[in-house]
């Protein structure tokens, strides 16, 4: 009896009484109750009180999270108005169609600070899907006339003015053919469910069929990336302005190119804009982690620094529940002190690498699983010689990050490919050998500029598990090979690698030209093809290489356990080991008298332990380090 009268009662409720409704489940599920103290300590000593309605406007919220805003007189980043607008349109879940943009009320922002932070999973059991459609609904414009048309101002790559708040949707547009009646709003619905009101969704879900009709506009999207590509590193409660406070020219100019290499990766509409579709296939495929700085941002609505309970609890608070602690400190840095400084990385790529790489398990990035990289090998520092790649990379017992900067050699556009490989390099003489990320962790092959492309690495047990088929692949012969098949070869046939399935990499033995393969298709190789066909893909493109460098990926340094060595201490045992091989065999005499095969099997130790270069005269300027 109780049941039904409390369907009956939702089922008549307004979408104003069931929005408020979830607010409070939310309020009372998803936060501590010393996590709910803070964030009414936040929001009451900030709000703006108008005829007892208390309330946050756009300053109010950026000055709070942060984030620069255009009322500034020296505003690079110009992210205020977008966040706001977000904001107010996700305040009014689970009617984001019919009610927003929303006043920032209390209520609305307990359910932004649920949703963005993803806490939501206690209340809203059926919520499988994660935020790609709310998000998308909170950037797009709706009114067609617009899209249709973009402005002279977003043609020419400018940033256009843009509108604060989200505008609704218009329920007498025409639907659209494509609308998937299973690409449902799961949010949405598992919260109507959540408060018994499942009823209401058929109505609202009508209206949100308009979402196909939206599209995100270039310069929107362009703004919200370019905060996003800033505050990557953040973590949980760290000062947001150690990362929007020092904004130079040349750092703003860093983020617009890898803003603009990210956004060249969703298609654009004939019309303008992106589309729900392109938007949604794009970040799944190829961004799998670019809104997680959202989480830790919005984390500090959950933190007052006008509380401290250390000496005394809020009566409500348990004495289990930890008080959380600001972050004042640097930030720390995700590249290790080493032999030489990256002429290829900067903080931007970094980040930009932290949309789509993951740590050790696949359910953080690379910034945030406490990852760290290890300088083991430049062009820059130790010379084009694959001597010295080996001397410097085989020797490295995990995984590895590989970059390379070059010019196109038939259009002379600079382009930045790159490999993310858990597992360490083979080679014809290596023994098998694993890293400590996880079997779940796959590689990828990518380039970076000027338009982002990702092959992510196959799970199929049979392609990974050939031996000739490596990830990735040294040769004193052929050189480097990332996605190739291995030829058998013989004394007297030494055959190249070969390219496979969707996406490849060679590297030519003097480490000076590199050949990238990119497919629409093949399933068969190491690499699957890019989840989002980008338009006018080459199949193949020759580099010449201006620099190359490898990073050695660290779990998390400062956790290390003392029973295991690392990686770093593997190799410098292996470096010894050389040294003592090659000391002991420094007075073979290579010249006098002795026959060919003795000469040469003299000359390979030497050239393995790194002292000599290697017999093609290639690697004598590189030397060993």
């Amino acid at each position: 009896m109780g049941a039904g009268q409390s369907h009956e009662d939702a089922a008549h409720a307004s979408p104003e009484e069931l929005s408020l409704r979830l607010a409070e489940r939310f309020a009372t599920k998803c936060f501590t109750p010393l996590e709910l103290a803070h964030f009414e300590d936040n929001f009451y000593t900030r709000a703006i009180d108008q005829g007892g309605l208390k309330y946050w406007n756009e300053k109010t919220l950026s000055d709070f999270l942060s984030i620069p805003d255009h009322s500034d007189t020296q505003c690079p980043l110009d992210a205020g108005p977008v966040i706001f607008r977000m904001v107010s349109y996700l305040g009014a879940f689970p009617f984001q169609n019919s009610l927003a943009p929303s006043v920032l009320t209390f209520d609305a922002m307990i359910k932004v600070a649920v949703l963005l932070t993803e806490r939501y999973g206690k209340v809203l059991r059926r919520s499988q899907k994660n935020r790609i459609r709310l998000l998308f609904g909170s950037l797009a414009d709706v009114a067609r006339k617009e899209v249709e048309k973009p402005a002279a101002s977003e043609e020419n790559g400018e940033d256009a003015p843009i509108s604060s708040h989200a505008r609704g949707f218009d329920i007498d547009a025409p639907a659209n053919d494509d609308y998937d009646e299973d690409d449902r709003d799961d949010l949405a619905l598992a919260a109507l469910e959540s408060l018994d009101a499942i009823e209401v969704f058929k109505h609202d879900s009508r209206i949100d069929r308009r979402v196909y009709e939206a599209r995100v506009s270039l310069s929107t999207f362009r703004r919200l990336l370019m905060l996003l590509l800033v505050i990557a590193p953040l973590k949980p409660l760290e000062d947001v302005s150690i990362y929007t406070s020092d904004l130079n020219k040349e750092r703003m100019r860093f983020v617009r190119e890898e803003a603009d290499s990210i956004i060249a990766a969703f298609n654009q509409e004939a019309s303008g804009g992106i589309s729900y579709k392109t938007f949604a296939e794009t970040i799944t495929t190829s961004f799998p982690y670019l809104f997680d700085p959202l989480t830790p941002l919005f984390e500090h609505l959950l933190f007052s620094k006008n509380l401290d309970f250390s000496q005394h609890r809020a009566s409500e608070a348990t004495e289990s529940d930890p008080a959380p602690q600001p972050v004042k400190a640097s930030p720390i840095s995700i590249t290790l002190p080493g032999g030489f400084e990256s002429t290829i990385l900067n903080p931007s790529m970094i980040s930009h690498l932290s949309f789509f790489l993951p740590s050790t398990s696949v359910k953080q990035n690379i910034l945030h699983g406490n990852t760290r990289l290890h300088p083991v090998f430049s062009t820059a520092a130790h010379g084009s010689s694959l001597t010295s790649f080996s001397h410097n990379v085989l020797t490295w017992k995990s995984g590895t990050l590989f970059l390379l900067y070059g010019q196109e050699t038939d259009t002379g556009d600079m382009l930045t490919i790159g490999a993310y490989l858990p597992q360490p390099w083979k080679s014809p003489n290596s023994s098998h050998s694993t890293s400590e990320f996880s079997t779940s962790v796959l590689p990828s092959l990518f380039q970076l500029s000027p338009r982002h492309i990702l092959l992510q690495g196959n799970p199929s047990s049979p392609i990974m598990g050939k031996p000739n088929t490596p990830t990735a692949y040294f040769s004193n012969h052929h050189g480097l090979a990332i996605g190739c098949q291995i030829p058998p070869s013989s004394r007297t046939q030494k055959l190249p690698p070969t390219p496979l399935g969707a996406g490849s990499l060679i590297v030519d033995s003097s480490l000076e030209s590199a050949t990238f393969h990119v497919l629409p298709y093949g399933r068969d190789g190491v690499f699957l093809p890019p989840g989002t066909e980008p338009a006018s893909l080459k199949p193949k493109t020759t580099i010449d290489i201006y620099t190359l460098e490898v990073w050695g990926l660290v779990p998390n340094p400062e956790g290390a356990s003392s029973l295991t060595k690392s990686a770093v201490e593997l190799q410098k045992a292996s470096w010894a080991f050389e040294a003592r091989e090659a000391e002991r065999r420094r007075h073979v005499n290579v010249s006098a008298g002795a026959g060919d095969s003795a000469l040469e099997q003299a000359r390979w130790l030497l050239e393995t332990a790194g002292v000599i270069g290697d017999s093609s005269g290639s690697g004598r300027t590189g030397g060993s380090t």
